[in-house]
């Protein structure tokens, strides 16, 4: 087994002011007014940097004798940062054995254990990478980890140098103070390790695989009708009913390990492809990519380092998604020798490609949280398609206004813009991730129209036009801001264009309406993420803390006391606080006690509302509030509160399942009436709980501490009928529905009303119905080894408040064995023309046995009297006897069509003297013609019983009339 071995340096920041103690991250609670009056350059200058210089630097230098932090970014610029001097150093050693020693001077301050994973023999990005080292709140972390290493305090942060195992620094973390708040500065130093791992980004999953799109795209282009002169409908565009397509460059994307490497480390880049076995789909052709290097580049997207690889590729030669096919591909890197490391060659990990195809192109816009569709689109921004106002700006000018800006401020629509697509021809809207990687762009342009009190003035006069094209609404009047603009409804279109072809073609087109206020600040949002909402019994409770409110003071640039004198919160008609669209939940104002006379606003959810966002695939909820102007002079602030909805899950393993109650796979129960015993059987009925060890249902792996409504004693368990598959007997077909509660399967024959099948009690145990036609059908449609009717059963488990525990492993099948069976015994022989009456007794064509295999007995327990088959209850039917009478087995006739003077008669007389037991004489008559070979009759037989009826065919020979 091969660790690495990494040591880390850390330097602690001594107070910025004599005096000063440590502010840790949740000592909040001090005077607002104390915390704004905090010495703030430095941490001002740390946020500053981070937002110059991004994540990746080329050095970071500290002098200590002076204080001063030097940073070089990617870009080769250099920063400084006033410092404490002086700052005192620590070490932080790892070993190979996952060990960590912080010492100061030589002595051991703490210590504590990490696991370090192996080195593979393909490194992948779980290696052990010294760049996920970090510290927070006095521990150090490892990948988000905390061990058990404490850091000294020291006054108001830290400056923490990693190292790898040659002593070479990779990455820095600088953390500070921000106005009561720490500030964190993280920075890895570019290509300071050799790259040692790429694995793959998927843009889904098929069948478990990581995949890449392939993307092929088709659309009807867009083209602007003539518009000389403004109107007040505004501009149209027409749609081409020729289809267009783009095939874009095909992109892959790999994280890095580390993530600091740059394209300078990469000699060459090669895909490996095959075509390779996976079940159940067949083998496809080895599609042969290349790696385009030149094309190639690390990029940072989202916050995430990526090495993007242009992938060339025969398109023909890429399964769809639906083909049954699967091709794959891994691609290796070979390094550069740098220093004393020599070049490698790193191979990622393997992953399939399918081609897509992505049509119905929608712009959206992102308004309270929440993208919504543009005005004068295809599909309306109510989902109905087709709209009738698509390529129509109108729709966008007899609409209310998107959004609003401040006459002296600006309002960039550019970052709100998303484009949706479907799917491979689907119903389904989904997010395009990357315009650009497939081969379009936006276009903005600012859309005229003549609007104003009496429909005469053309709105682009009062915004900048140069602006616009940059999707920025820039309130001016003839270049200058202006009181003029107050008003007005500038109105900006958004095109997203094809790049491919030449002149670009536009690919879908749609119009933001904006309305201009009065104001000396622009409207702006603030979004703050609140707590994880674990489901459970009690409410999600959040508030807009005072701190929060800091924020949203600063950014206003109004203290405390002149925020809420110039905004008011938008209230509805009720007089609640009105809520954005797609809001979840109530919002009231109450009193923050952590802060003294502040009135913040308190966020509810209910357990049933965060669940019906689940229900509908949602994983985070929010709730936006509005603060309006009071006078009317500034723009809109809406704030958003935001969090993530964890649901809870458990599982109902195997292992609490008697296995000897079960089938092999555990996938189903049996159900049967019970051995025959003195007293007849009357119900059908099955315990449920029985087949549980200890008669308890037992749910698994509920991560109790984060979902305390959920424990263990809290949880109720019963079962549900989760349906049965449709049947089919003869020409009759049997449909099944479940009634809401899930406690009764019921029946519909040939889609005639549905009859009750069986029920499930609280208690678990289900009852099937013996007296319906339907069910006594179902039931005997089978003999108990060959097909028994089978449902489906669901272990459904809730909480004191009756919540639903999400489960895994809780469906199972029920297979209801047929109580009594029919056998043909195929051994009696008539012979013809017998002296007196040709007749043979019942019991030497047919017998019974029982659900167990076991054949009728009256001693000592009488089967017939505990199953129900009584004097009279077995019968045949004469007119379906069926003969080999100028015939063969394989394909016999109906014996009246043959033999019309032929007859067959029974009458059942069941008796039991003693051992001997008989069911009454079927006797045979031929027809006065002499039979020289034998033959054989097949005579349908009904039983009836307790539950039902079984039908069968049994065999009688007749032999020729002279032996």
């Amino acid at each position: 087994m091969k660790k690495k071995f990494v040591r880390v340096m850390l330097f602690g920041a001594l107070a910025l002011a004599t005096g000063a103690s440590f502010v840790g991250c949740k000592d909040y609670d001090d005077d607002i007014d104390a915390v704004n009056a905090r010495v703030d350059g430095i941490e001002k200058t740390l946020s500053e940097l981070q937002a110059q210089v991004g994540g990746y630097v080329k050095s970071v230098v500290y002098d200590a004798s002076t204080g001063k932090l030097t940073v070089t970014g990617a870009d080769s610029k250099e920063y400084t940062i006033p410092m404490p001097e002086e700052l005192p150093s620590y070490t932080l050693d790892v070993t190979k054995d996952g060990k960590i020693t912080l010492k100061k001077d030589g002595k051991e301050v703490s210590s504590g254990t990490i696991d370090i994973p192996e080195i593979p023999e393909i490194p992948t990005y779980k290696e052990f990478d010294p760049l996920l080292l970090t510290v927070k709140d006095g521990y150090v972390y490892y990948d988000g980890t905390k061990t058990s290493v404490a850091i000294p305090e020291t006054a108001k942060g830290s400056i923490t140098a990693i190292l790898d195992e040659k002593g070479v620094v990779t990455g820095y973390r600088i953390v500070t103070i921000e106005n009561g708040k720490e500030v964190t500065g993280e920075f890895s130093v570019i290509d300071a390790i050799p790259l040692k791992g790429l694995v793959f980004e998927p843009t889904c999953y098929v069948g478990g695989i990581s995949a890449l799109k392939a993307n092929n795209l088709t659309y009807n282009a867009w083209s602007q009708n003539a518009y000389a002169k403004p109107s007040e409908t505004g501009e149209t565009y027409k749609s081409n009913p020729t289809l267009s397509y783009i095939t874009p460059q095909i992109w892959a994307y790999y994280h890095m390990n580390p993530a600091s490497v740059s394209m300078a480390q990469i000699e060459s880049l090669k895909f490996l492809s095959g075509d390779k076995d996976y079940y159940p789909v067949s083998r496809a052709a080895a599609m042969d990519p290349t790696a385009n290097i030149k094309k190639s580049d690390v990029v940072t997207e989202d916050g995430q380092r990526y090495l993007k690889v242009a992938m060339d590729a025969d398109a023909e030669k890429i399964p769809a998604l639906n083909s049954g096919k699967v091709a794959v591909y891994a691609l290796q890197a070979q390094t550069k020798a740098i220093g004393a490391d020599e070049a490698k060659v790193i191979t990622s990990d393997y992953a399939s490609i399918y081609k897509v195809l992505m049509s119905d192109f929608v712009l959206e816009t992102k308004i309270d949280a929440e993208d919504v569709i543009l005005y004068g689109q295809s599909i309306s921004r109510t989902g109905s398609t087709p709209n009738a106002n698509a390529g129509k700006a109108q729709e966008a000018i007899d609409a209310n206004a998107d959004y609003t800006v401040a006459t002296d401020g600006t309002l960039k629509l550019a970052d709100k813009i998303s484009t949706y697509y479907k799917e491979n021809n689907g119903t389904e809207l989904v997010k395009m991730t990357n315009i650009k990687d497939n081969g379009l762009k936006y276009v903005f342009t600012a859309s005229n129209y003549i609007g104003g009190a009496n429909n005469e003035t053309e709105q682009n006069s009062f915004f900048n036009g140069s602006d616009a094209a940059k999707g920025i609404i820039n309130p001016e009047y003839k270049g200058q801001d202006s009181e003029a603009t107050e008003h007005r409804e500038p109105l900006l279109r958004v095109e997203l264009v094809d790049t491919t072809k030449v002149p670009n073609q536009v690919v879908a087109v749609g119009w933001i309406k904006t309305k201009i206020v009065k104001g000396t600040i622009d409207g702006f949002g603030k979004v703050f993420t609140k707590d994880t909402y674990y489901y459970g019994c009690e409410n999600n409770v959040a508030k807009l803390t005072y701190l929060n409110m800091n924020d949203v003071y600063a950014e206003a640039k109004l203290n405390k006391p002149d925020f809420h004198t110039a905004y008011t919160l938008k209230k509805d008609d009720g007089g609640a606080i009105a809520l954005g669209e797609g809001s979840t939940g109530t919002v009231t104002e109450v009193t923050d006690p952590e802060a003294i006379a502040t009135t913040v606003v308190e966020w509810t959810v209910t357990p049933a509302e965060a669940l019906a966002l689940v229900k509908k695939s949602k994983t985070e909820m929010f709730a936006t509030v509005t603060y309006e102007s009071v006078d009317g002079t500034r723009g809109d602030i809406t704030i958003t509160m935001k969090a993530s909805i964890a649901m809870p899950s458990g599982v109902i393993k195997n292992d609490q399942k008697i296995t000897e109650a079960w089938s092999p796979d555990k996938s189903y129960v049996k159900a049967d009436v019970k051995e025959p015993v003195t007293v007849a059987v009357t119900d059908f009925k099955l315990d449920l709980f029985d087949v549980f060890e200890g008669r308890k249902v037992v749910v698994s792996d509920v991560t109790e501490a984060n979902f305390p409504s959920f424990t263990k004693d809290k949880l109720t368990a019963k079962f549900i009928f989760s349906g049965a598959k449709d049947v089919t007997i003869g020409t009759d077909k049997y449909t099944f529905t479940v009634t809401a509660n899930g406690t009764q399967l019921n029946a519909s024959k040939n889609s005639a009303t549905a009859t009750k099948i069986a029920t499930i009690d609280a208690d678990g145990i289900i009852t099937y119905n013996k007296a319906d036609e339907n069910a006594q059908a179902l039931l005997n449609k089978s003999a108990y080894n060959v097909d028994p009717f089978t449902v489906g059963i669901e272990i459904v488990v809730t909480n004191e408040c009756d919540e639903i525990l999400p489960l895994t492993g809780n469906k199972f099948d029920v297979k209801f064995l047929r109580p009594i069976n029919v056998v043909d015994l195929k051994s009696a022989e008539l012979q013809d023309a017998t002296t007196g009456t040709a007749k043979i007794d019942m019991s030497k064509l047919l017998g019974l046995t029982d659900w167990r295999g076991q054949a009728f007995a009256v001693a000592p327990i009488d089967f017939y009297t505990y199953y129900g088959v009584t004097g009279s209850a077995i019968s045949i039917d004469k007119d379906q006897i069926m003969t080999t009478l100028n015939a063969s087995e394989a394909a016999p006739k109906l014996l009246k069509d043959v033999a019309p003077n032929m007859s067959i008669n029974y009458t059942c007389n069941l008796q039991k003297t003693g051992g001997d037991i008989t069911y009454g004489d079927l006797v045979y008559a031929n027809g006065k013609f002499t039979i020289n070979a034998p033959f054989k009759l097949f005579i349908p037989v009904t039983v009836k019983y307790t539950f039902g009826e079984v039908t069968s065919t049994v065999t009688l020979t007749i032999t020729p009339t002279h032996q």
